[in-house]
């Protein structure tokens, strides 16, 4: 019996001691990981900054691809945009990540809530570097009084920095997949449309600027003998629905909108047809300036859209705002219109 008490009591003071120096332990934890991503700053950041593409990178994704079931709420992305794992792997377990402040291009910061198993606050950083990102994802775990938290949080880096490692190499890898195009000044806006009347001829040149112009004029004139023959009036600015963009050249509808149908069917075969203007949600982006830069606007709405894995729903088009025969180069404006799902 001596010997029990004295084992007895000996565990006792051995757990006394640990509860001592787990109250002497950090309170938080701190994990960290780098890697350079030869992708503008713009890209990372679309892929942090929403979870639509979150878990084609995410290290936890391929544990339990089958088992772990995904809610999201909240905007699509930016702070508030919300996602909620559940999953009986315990690898993997219950939780939730949810965006709490985003500044473009620089810092995303998301708030970690495992249920039991504590909160966090992960932060994606970035910066140039080169042509690319220096990326930092770091995370912060804070255990308060909790003793036992506390020595887990010796762990914590082995446990965790592995994985944010195995995450950043994925990262990069459908980073630098994407359009190499930084659409950092890109200004986007979502708008509904409604369906229009439009009277539209296809055409196509190559890729010459003049060209292209010459393409447009003889179109528009094809379609404006349609117009007055038929006494159609035109009810905006004329527009351009693109086809294909290629090695093999140009392809597109010279379209103007009019004010109704035509009083009678357009014949069969005639090279000008009248169709309604997509109507639904949009990605809409002003073009200021020279039209020769339109295919560098182009080049950062597709990388825009593939970064945020933004599904589109039909053809985009550009709409010639302003006269070039009337308004200076500088001042021209090109409305682009982008249908998504």
């Amino acid at each position: 019996m001596k010997i029990l008490k004295n084992v007895l009591i000996g565990l006792i003071v051995l757990v006394a001691v640990l509860v001592v120096i787990g109250f002497l332990l950090p309170s938080s934890a701190h994990v960290e990981r780098s890697a350079v991503i030869e992708a503008p700053p713009s890209t990372v950041f679309a892929l942090a900054n929403s979870f639509k593409r979150f878990n084609e990178w995410s290290p936890w994704a391929q544990i339990d691809p089958d088992g772990t079931s995904y809610t999201y709420e909240g905007p699509a992305r930016g702070v508030g945009a919300k996602m909620s794992w559940q999953s009986a792997n315990p690898k993997v377990g219950n939780g939730s990540q949810e965006i709490t402040a985003s500044q473009p291009n620089q810092r995303v910061e998301s708030h970690l809530d495992f249920g039991d198993q504590g909160t966090a606050t992960a932060y994606f950083a970035l910066a140039p570097e080169g042509a690319g990102t220096h990326v930092t994802w770091g995370l912060d775990a804070p255990f308060g009084a909790n003793p036992i938290g506390r020595y887990f949080g010796l762990f914590m880096d082995g446990m965790v920095g592995p994985e944010y490692e195995r995450g950043l190499a994925s990262l990069k890898t459908l980073a630098e997949s994407l359009p190499d195009a930084d659409f950092a000044d890109l200004e986007v806006k979502n708008e509904t449309l409604e369906p229009r009347p439009i009277a539209c001829v296809s055409a196509s040149s190559s890729q010459d600027t003049e060209a292209i112009g010459a393409a447009h004029a003889k179109a528009y004139q094809e379609v404006g003998k349609f117009m007055a023959k038929n006494h159609l009036q035109q009810a905006g600015a004329p527009l351009t629905i693109n086809t294909s963009w290629d090695d093999a050249g140009f392809v597109f509808d010279a379209c103007i909108p009019v004010d109704k149908a035509p009083e009678t069917p357009v014949p069969e075969g005639s090279p000008v047809s009248i169709v309604d203007t997509y109507g639904g949600t949009v990605l809409r982006i002003e073009h200021l300036g020279s039209y020769d830069g339109l295919a560098d606007t182009y080049a950062k709405i597709d990388a825009y859209v593939a970064a945020y894995g933004i599904e589109t729903a039909d053809r985009s088009w550009s709409e010639w705002v302003t006269d070039p025969g009337t308004v200076p180069e500088e001042e021209l404006v090109t409305q682009i219109y982008y249908p998504v799902k």
